[in-house]
């Protein structure tokens, strides 16, 4: 079937904006953690590829989404999966019962919109007493440098705007940020131990533990929480982590060299038939026959 058109904003299955893409696909991968046999509503779904990442382990997974035409594609494209429900609400009137989410995912959705409240009241009002809300936004006070005039964001929110927004309806929420850097990564062999995650910089004289914002990498562009109402997140073992960004950095250079060797044949096809036509060949005698009337005036 045809992808969804991309507007500029809704991640779409078709792009390949390798930072985008990267950024969108580790935060699923870590609501994949917490969303195993649960039941789970991906709020403003959108096209539907998250939705469907989510199915692989959870029990039931509801994709709801305010705009019809992305509902509708995601139904046709996801539709075999039986255990995903495609359906048209909006963040401040969720057409889900009370009480009977187990974990919320909403990515990149609070800022297109200034109903905060009314969203946060409605996420508490479907989630179970035990439930969780994993939740990200962009960074308003460097946001802009990424993404300048973004006419689908209305009401962006500082990570102290957002942690306290959460914090009236949450006991627990765990603040994260998310970066998109370039890198070396050193990890446990051993997955079932658990150590302090570094951040190092530097260069031949000098390293850091820390990791300074260049102009476009390793800003903190995006926030992220973990939110409940239990007293502690801590077993959901939901900590630093790391996104192999590879086969999409692969796939985006894929896609570069099939339109390279497009065009190349496309433009050796019309060189071709430019010289070969009747008004190139008279151009070009007189066009020698103007470079040998200047070399015998000189």
């Amino acid at each position: 079937m045809n992808n969804l058109e991309f507007t500029g904003e809704r991640l779409t299955t078709s792009v390949e904006s390798i930072h985008g893409v990267i950024e969108h696909l580790h935060r699923y991968a870590l609501a994949q953690k917490i969303t195993n046999n649960k039941i789970v509503l991906d709020i403003a779904s959108g096209e539907g590829y998250g939705s469907y990442l989510l199915s692989k382990g959870a029990t039931k997974v509801y994709g709801v989404d305010i705009d019809e035409k992305s509902i509708t594609h995601a139904r046709v494209k996801y539709g075999s999966t039986k255990n995903i429900e495609f359906i048209i609400g909006s963040t401040d009137a969720i057409p889900i019962e009370d009480n009977t989410i187990d974990v919320v995912i909403s990515f990149e959705t609070i800022e297109h919109h200034d109903k905060h409240e009314l969203m946060m009241q409605e996420i508490s009002r479907v989630l179970k007493k035990d439930g969780y809300l994993l939740i990200s936004s962009p960074e308003k006070s460097i946001y802009s440098d990424r993404d300048s005039n973004n006419p689908f964001h209305i009401k962006e929110l500082t990570l102290n705007e957002f942690g306290s927004l959460l914090g009236k309806y949450f006991k627990s929420v765990d603040l994260f940020n998310q970066r998109f850097v370039i890198g070396s990564l050193i990890h446990l062999n051993n997955k079932d131990l658990i150590s302090r995650f570094n951040l190092f910089d530097g260069d031949y004289l000098n390293i850091n533990n820390e990791l300074p914002n260049d102009d476009f990498y390793n800003k903190p562009y995006f926030n992220l929480a973990l939110c409940s109402n239990l007293e502690s997140n801590d077993y959901l073992d939901v900590g630093s982590s790391f996104f192999n960004g590879v086969k999409v950095v692969k796939e985006e250079l894929k896609v570069v060299r099939e339109e390279m060797s497009l065009l190349k044949v496309k433009f050796e096809k019309q060189y071709d038939e430019i010289s070969n036509s009747e008004s190139f060949k008279f151009g070009h005698s007189i066009v020698k026959s103007l470079k040998l009337l200047s070399f015998w005036k000189k």
